[in-house]
């Protein structure tokens, strides 16, 4: 067995060495203890409490309820029946609860929860429980719930910062209708009905709106053991971040601060390996051609006390969640991983490649 005083002097020649090594004592220090110390059971009830989340899947609350003869807002079981199946197709698309709102506001302002067989005086070509046109599928596709909700969902992930926009301004976008506002009176009752079908409210697992907010989050994460680093350097980075004092060679992309704020969000606890290397001065893998480099990339080297291969079950729950958070155009890691393992990450909205990388953490990238 290598010392590690010879494996020390080893990376400090070879940066990529020193990362896996590094990566392999975290874990060690993050699964090993379970059997020497005290507190990692009082800690993970303490992390599903703290505001973030309770443990995955936490975020969307649970499958939606319609009990019989059930009212909320003065819709009847029948409309809370096509608001279960919009709910329940969302969370099968990993929608957070923002989305779940924001596709019930729609489907109330359309047609008040019914699935109707016409439109309306300005447009009667337009059908369904979201009054869509021809370009959404066939007329039984339209006239299906769960089919018209998924067309749905699939246009309203891919608008462009739809998780901070005002949400009657993505559902305009989505739906193409003249008043920008029409939605809005909507928004209250779509929380009322979620809340009451799931117990989830629309403002959980939600998206800090830009960079410094996101980093603020990511403070509380680390100040509660949630969000853990493996090197103190990245960790300040997040600080920096969050107080306004980055420089410019060590800002981190938004979009990245905010996909681990929803991994802190999904999970229990949270390993990250790497950030900005231009700002650490490390040139491993890619060099100054990686996403790392410009402050576009994140890795996660554990979820909740699990080390990650790329390939394992939480690394593909952990790509899952993000997904639908991530900019269209986002990338991952670790292809060649799940190839020999052969598993595959089966059909993603947002991010649409992945690459080859080590098999001892999940990489992600925003373009």
């Amino acid at each position: 067995m290598i010392s590690a005083s010879a494996a020390a002097a080893h990376a400090v020649t070879h940066p990529k060495t020193i990362r896996n090594l590094l990566i392999v004592a975290a874990v060690i220090v993050l699964v090993v203890p379970v059997a020497l110390v005290a507190v990692p059971v009082t800690l993970v009830l303490a992390m599903g409490a703290n505001g973030f989340g309770g443990g995955e899947g936490a975020c969307g609350g649970s499958a939606p309820s319609v009990n019989a003869g059930s009212t909320v807002d003065g819709y009847g079981p029948e409309q809370l029946k096509i608001a279960a199946t919009i709910i329940t197709v969302g969370q099968q698309m990993s929608v957070p609860p923002h989305g779940l709102t924001l596709a019930l506001m729609v489907a109330i302002g359309e047609s008040g929860l019914r699935n109707l067989d016409h439109g309306d005086t300005a447009d009667n070509t337009t059908i369904g429980v979201f009054q869509q046109g021809t370009s959404y599928g066939t007329r039984a596709q339209r006239m299906d719930p769960a089919s018209a909700a998924a067309a749905f969902y699939t246009r309203m992930l891919h608008v462009p910062d739809w998780q901070t926009t005002a949400p009657t301004l993505v559902a305009r976008t989505v739906q193409i209708n003249a008043d920008p506002n029409h939605y809005a009176p909507f928004w209250t009752p779509a929380e009322q009905v979620l809340a009451a079908l799931t117990g989830a409210s629309a403002g959980s697992c939600q998206v800090p709106a830009d960079a410094r907010a996101a980093a603020t989050v990511l403070v509380g994460a680390i100040q509660t053991n949630k969000l853990n680093f493996l090197e103190a350097r990245y960790q300040q980075q997040i600080l920096n971040m969050a107080d306004g004092t980055a420089t410019p060679a060590c800002t981190i992309d938004a979009h990245v601060l905010q996909l681990i704020v929803v991994a802190v969000q999904v999970f229990q606890q949270v390993g990250v390996s790497d950030l900005n290397r231009r700002c650490t001065g490390m040139t491993p893998g890619a060099g100054t051609a990686s996403a790392h480099w410009k402050g576009k990339a994140v890795d996660f080297y554990a979820i909740n006390r699990q080390s990650l291969t790329g390939a394992d079950a939480l690394s593909l729950q952990l790509i899952r969640a993000l997904d639908p958070y991530a900019p269209h155009g986002s990338s991952v890691g670790q292809s060649e991983c799940r190839a020999r393992a052969n598993v595959s990450l089966g059909t993603l909205l947002n991010i649409t490649s992945a690459f080859p990388d080590t098999c001892n953490h999940q990489h992600i990238q925003v373009p």
